[in-house]
């Protein structure tokens, strides 16, 4: 299969996933602004009018790092099960293993920006004014895109040859989650902790989006460059494997 009809498949099969999810409720597109705004609401209530921890500025910094880590969370998760989910049509017709995680991870890409839109206006309507380091946001949306692929794509080609991985997929994101940072401030710590915590590669794009967002210097590039180089590798070996094991993965149990 060629690379365009190979990328025409996918940019249909995720409209086509997405106009299904849409239909299977009432209130159809409107959902994908509805589920993420009570996500965010859910947050603002517990942490904002509840408990009133951190002081003014600590609810759009926990939204904005929930935000950015849901993104990471869900796409790992749906592309790690994606090819064992999608024996169906992989033992009726050859696909390019690819397709299938490739396939998750536009869906929520495109439900991340419904998010992302919510989220700014939280933060205007919060009184955090548009500034010159937004324009540094695209640039940290691609790190994380890659640091997302990287992962996602490693394990879409390991979960199918090792099942019970999938065990594991779920606690360590669960553990990544506490040690990225998103209900602390990793700055906060030790020297040496602090550089620690940040050789995890989620924890710099994290503080990246509240650096551009809220603090407003440019993000720390020095710490991103480090997240980019493991996206980059994880996604070249996630590429290597599924390559590999293309022909082996129908024939599994």
């Amino acid at each position: 299969m060629d690379r365009r009809h190979f990328l025409d498949l996918t940019l249909y099969k995720v409209r086509a996933d997405l106009k299904a999810e849409a239909r299977q409720g009432n209130l159809g597109l409107l959902w994908w602004v509805v589920e993420p705004l009570l996500y965010l609401g859910a947050f603002y209530v517990i942490f904002g009018l509840v408990l009133e921890r951190g002081g003014p500025g600590f609810v759009p910094w926990l939204l904005t790092g929930l935000v950015a880590w849901k993104w990471l969370d869900t796409s790992v998760r749906m592309a790690a099960g994606s090819i064992r989910a999608g024996r169906g049509l992989m033992n009726q017709v050859y696909l390019p293993k690819l397709f299938f995680p490739a396939v998750a991870l536009l869906k929520n890409g495109a439900r991340f920006l419904f998010s992302l839109g919510l989220l700014l206006l939280f933060l205007v309507l919060a009184g955090i004014q548009p500034h010159w380091s937004w324009t540094a946001l695209p640039a940290v949306m691609a790190l994380q895109a890659l640091v997302i692929a990287g992962l996602a794509l490693t394990l879409a080609a390991l979960v199918p040859l090792w099942p019970d991985l999938m065990l594991l997929v779920n606690n360590g994101l669960m553990l990544l989650f506490f040690l990225s940072g998103v209900f602390f401030d990793l700055s906060q710590a030790p020297g040496w902790l602090h550089t620690l915590l940040m050789v995890n590669p989620v924890a710099p794009v994290l503080a990246a989006w509240r650096a551009a967002l809220l603090d407003r210097p440019w993000p720390d590039w020095p710490w991103l460059a480090w997240s980019a180089l493991f996206g980059a590798l994880a996604a070249w070996l996630g590429l290597w494997l599924l390559r590999r094991f293309d022909r082996h993965y129908p024939r599994l149990p």
